[in-house]
C-alpha cells in the first residue's frame, strides 16, 4: 500500500471515529467538542467534517454551528433493516439442522396468543413430523410457545397467561399458569425449551430463541420427532445444533449481544 493509499485509510477511520463521537453524545457537538472527544485536531475535524456534509452523512446547525448525524444514515440504516428477512436468514440454518438430525426443523413466531409457524425445513428421511407453514399451535404445550413467553417483557407475558385457556392435550399438559411460570424462569435461565409429549404423546422438541437488533426474541426455531427422552444423547445434539443455528440467525439479522 503507498502512502497516499494508507493516508486514505487512515483517513476513512477517523472518520468513523467522528461518526462514532456523534452517535454516542446523543445530540449535536461542536467542532471543539467533536475534537477534544476524540482527541484529533481541530483542522483535522474540521476538514472530515467538511468532506461528508455534501452526501448528508452530517449536518451543521444553521443556527448554532453544531454538528449532528446526517439523515443519509437514516437511509443506510433502513436499507440494511430491509435486508434483515427473517426467512432467507433462518433457511439456511434449519436446513442445516434438519440434515444434521433428521428432524424436521420449523420457525414460528407469537401471534394473538398461538404459536404460528413461519416456516420449516425437513429432513430427507423416512419419517417426519411436520407442522405445516400457516398452522397454529398452543402456547403452553410446545416449546416454541414456551420458549417466546419466557423471553416477552413481564406485563405481557402475564396477559398472555391471564388469555391461555391450558387445555390439557395430554397428561403431561400445563394446566394453570403457576406451573408454567416456574418453567417460564428456567428457560429463561438456560437459554432454551423442551417439550416433553405435552402436544402429542410421543413427541418431544426443544426450541431456541432468535433474538433481532434490539434485543428482543420475536421468533423460535424448533426441532421436533420421536426423540426417546428428554435426557437423551439425541436430543441434547439437537439442542446444540439448534443454539448454534439460532446464533446464526440472530447475528444475521443484526444482534451483537
Amino acid at each position: 500500500m503507498s502512502r497516499r493509499e494508507a493516508g486514505r485509510v487512515q483517513s476513512v477511520c477517523k472518520a468513523m471515529d467522528l461518526l462514532s463521537c456523534l452517535a454516542q453524545a446523543g445530540g449535536p457537538l461542536t467542532l471543539g467538542e467533536l475534537s477534544s472527544r476524540t482527541g484529533m485536531p481541530r483542522a483535522t475535524v474540521h476538514g472530515l467534517l467538511a468532506a461528508m456534509r455534501p452526501s448528508a452523512v452530517v449536518e451543521q446547525s444553521p443556527a448554532d454551528g453544531r454538528y449532528r448525524l446526517g439523515i443519509r444514515l437514516f437511509e443506510y440504516g433502513c436499507a440494511v433493516s430491509r435486508g434483515w428477512n427473517i426467512l432467507e436468514a433462518a433457511a439456511g440454518p434449519m436446513g442445516w439442522v434438519a440434515e444434521e438430525t433428521g428432524e424436521t426443523v420449523s420457525l414460528a413466531a407469537l401471534d394473538r396468543g398461538e404459536v404460528l409457524i413461519l416456516d420449516r425445513a425437513d429432513a430427507h428421511s423416512n419419517f417426519r413430523v411436520v407442522s405445516e407453514k400457516g398452522s397454529r399451535l398452543p402456547i403452553h404445550c410446545t416449546s416454541q410457545g414456551k420458549l417466546l413467553l419466557a423471553y416477552q417483557p413481564p406485563a405481557q407475558q402475564r396477559q398472555l397467561l391471564r388469555q391461555c385457556d391450558f387445555t390439557p392435550y395430554t397428561p403431561h399438559s400445563h394446566t394453570d399458569a403457576a406451573a408454567l411460570e416456574a418453567e417460564l424462569a428456567e428457560i429463561r435461565r438456560q437459554g432454551y425449551a423442551i417439550e416433553n409429549g405435552e402436544l402429542r404423546i410421543g413427541l418431544r422438541s426443544v426450541a431456541a430463541p432468535v433474538f433481532g437488533m434490539d434485543g428482543s426474541v420475536t421468533h423460535a426455531i424448533c426441532v421436533v420427532g420421536m426423540f426417546r427422552r428428554i435426557n437423551s444423547p439425541e436430543l441434547e445434539q439437537a439442542a446444540e445444533l439448534l443454539l448454534e443455528a439460532a446464533r446464526r440467525i440472530s447475528f444475521e439479522l443484526g444482534y451483537r449481544g
